[in-house]
């Protein structure tokens, strides 16, 4: 019931925040930010009171219904710790955008039902253990997400949308493909329809028995699965050479859906690549495990490199999130060959990232609506006419590059010491990208804060709906910093000891 309530609050709110926007923008924003906000106090409620952290190894808050019985289609929902962290993420970002919306003045009832939509199908992505279920989510984001781009985003706008559009799109055929296989290949073992995830993996007995997906293929085709699956979700990561529409999106999408795109939309790869290509390919994804690492650390100085000589400010944080996905997808590997340490830190990192990128983003837009710029060269030396601006961007920046006592830094050095374990001296180049990393935010700062400053001219700084968004990302940023308890006690036993379980 309660992820019911959690997925279908936001769906059923979708429709009446167009209708509102029909008498008042003021009256859709309103509704929207209380949308948001009662969906992200549920969600606290449901993890404080109603989620067992103590468990082990089990999913809860399971609601399976049948859908469609002749070809078993289900209504299957359930989370375990990884699930909660990442239904957290959404509604917490999506309630921190909707506040930061207040620039949006056309068209404000399609907006926000499009964000609405929008966070309902990345809520269904997190909860959806029905492969079929989940493809429906994993294309509804993709439909407001074309329109906010489309509509509400730069100049480049049209060109951007529909860049994000195929590429995305492109992706999701071929994991749709890749599902009826494995949908095909287990009916063909057992003589029973199913897409349950739980069923194809031989987490859950049908009629009594235990049948996984790859013990029933042979090895070329799951081989050719395996990478099947992850050309879609990679896309979605995305990870170097399929990244290219992300720094389009992020550059003409407005600022609070770069907060989403960045902070959200691309943990849906990541998540997918745990929570499907692990335990369906347990054994194919361990013999894939460092060439996925190569890749990701490709990603990460190939990012690194590319954010360091941007000029616009937004684009450096595009490709930033590019780099820190690299770090996720080598904590994934690493996680693959039985690193706990590392698994844990590529979600404590996507968390992580999530919040630090949705305060750069944010920042971002106040720089293009308050100076009408993002290129640095503009925005630099307005430190003190934008000083709360300017301090925000300090800490976000100091949160991007990894300072101890906030958020990335915990999960750097969870992910670094877990893949160090896995593969010694063979992953310390990791450790120079985490170098570049900082390079790039230092420069940044160097650049637009500590530069000769601007006397004329007037500039306005936060306004309150600003400042209270920016300040509660700060909090959180800084909580998850010093107490990661916080957020590994959520992650931790749920999350690996299901994947541990396909390895031992």
């Amino acid at each position: 019931m309660y992820l019911s309530l959690i997925l279908w609050i936001p769906i059923i709110a979708f429709p009446i925040a167009y209708l509102l926007g029909k008498k008042s923008g003021r009256w859709a924003r309103n509704f929207t930010i209380a949308i948001t906000l009662i969906d992200l106090l549920l969600t606290i409620y449901v993890i404080l009171f109603n989620f067992n952290i103590s468990a082990n190894n089990e999913f809860q808050l399971v609601e399976n219904f049948v859908w469609i019985k002749e070809v078993g289609i289900s209504y299957y929902l359930a989370a375990d710790g990884l699930s909660m962290t990442m239904v957290l993420l959404t509604t917490f970002l999506s309630a921190m955008a909707a506040i930061a919306s207040n620039h949006i003045e056309e068209r404000e009832g399609l907006y926000y039902s499009m964000f609405l939509l929008m966070e309902a199908g990345l809520i269904g992505v997190f909860i959806s253990f029905d492969l079929f279920l989940f493809f429906i989510f994993w294309e509804i984001v993709l439909v407001p997400m074309f329109f906010l781009i489309g509509i509400w985003g730069g100049p480049r706008r049209k060109y951007a949308a529909i860049k994000f559009f195929i590429y995305t799109h492109v992706g999701s055929v071929v994991m749709l493909i890749s599902f009826f296989y494995v949908y095909w290949a287990w009916q063909t073992a057992t003589g029973v329809y199913s897409f349950n995830l739980l069923h194809l993996i031989g987490y859950l007995p049908y009629n009594g028995t235990k049948v996984a997906v790859e013990t029933v293929v042979n090895p070329s085709v799951r081989a050719i699965l395996f990478a099947a699956l992850m050309f879609g979700f990679a896309i979605k990561v995305p990870i170097v050479p399929l990244h290219t529409w992300l720094p389009d999106a992020h550059v003409e999408a407005p600022s609070p859906i770069s907060v989403i795109l960045a902070g959200v939309l691309l943990k849906m790869g990541t998540y997918a690549i745990v929570r499907i290509a692990l335990p369906l390919f347990p054994l194919t994804t361990q013999i894939y495990a460092w060439p996925l690492a190569i890749i990701g650390v490709i990603s990460i100085f190939y990012a690194g490199f590319v954010a360091i000589w941007q000029k616009d400010i937004k684009r450096l944080i595009a490709y930033s999130s590019i780099s820190h996905m690299g770090l996720v997808i080598v904590g994934i590997a690493a996680g693959a060959m039985g690193s706990e340490a590392a698994l844990i830190g590529a979600i404590y990192m996507m968390f992580a990232h999530g919040a630090i990128n949705g305060l750069l983003f944010l920042i971002s837009g106040v720089y293009k609506h308050h100076v009408h710029s993002r290129l640095i060269p503009d925005i630099s030396g307005l430190t003190k006419q934008m000083p709360i601006t300017s301090a925000f961007f300090v800490v976000g920046a100091l949160g991007g590059l990894g300072l101890p006592g906030l958020a990335a830094f915990v999960a750097e050095i969870l992910i670094i010491l877990g893949a160090f374990k896995v593969w010694s001296l063979q992953i310390a180049i990791v450790v120079f990208g985490a170098i570049l990393n900082a390079a790039m935010f230092l420069w940044a700062i160097q650049r637009m804060i500590f530069g000769p400053q601007k006397e004329e001219g007037h500039y306005r700084d936060l306004c309150l709906p600003e400042i209270v968004s920016f300040s509660i990302l700060v909090i959180v940023i800084v909580l998850l910093g010093v107490y990661p308890p916080l957020l590994v006690d959520l992650v931790n036993k749920f999350s690996f000891e299901f994947i541990k379980t396909f390895f031992s």
